[in-house]
């Protein structure tokens, strides 16, 4: 088995993901800990965009394409993330689960989307 099928499986969770906001931004924004107001309807808008529209979009190109290059930057945005999050849990004593989860979670899709294409 080629190690590109991580790169596959990183692609279609983050697909999976991008396509959950669009259809449910309301489980999405739950799953990552945020509400939704819906006095402001910008803000469904930004759940589904953001949250659904470049996670879907991005993973999309790489997983259509197969670009190593494409495969890399998702996995660069992740990594960065996740080390975003590790600052804010420092700075902003954020020491949480769900924090931790989600940094843990984040860096596994740095392993998946780039572990095939490291020399």
């Amino acid at each position: 088995m080629s190690l590109v099928v991580l790169s596959y499986l990183g692609g279609f969770i983050g697909l999976g993901l991008g396509l959950y906001a669009i259809v449910n931004p309301y489980g999405a924004a739950k799953l990552v800990g945020i509400h939704i107001d819906d006095a402001l309807p910008h803000s469904i808008s930004e759940v589904r965009a953001t949250y659904g529209g470049v996670f879907a979009g991005g993973h999309a190109f790489a997983l259509a394409t197969g670009s190593e290059t494409a495969f890399l930057t998702l996995a660069c945005g992740w990594g960065l993330t996740a080390i975003v999050r590790l600052g804010s849990i420092l700075v902003d004593r954020a020491s949480n689960g769900a924090n931790w989860g989600g940094a843990a979670f984040e860096f596994g899709m740095v392993v998946l989307l780039a572990a095939p294409f490291l020399r």
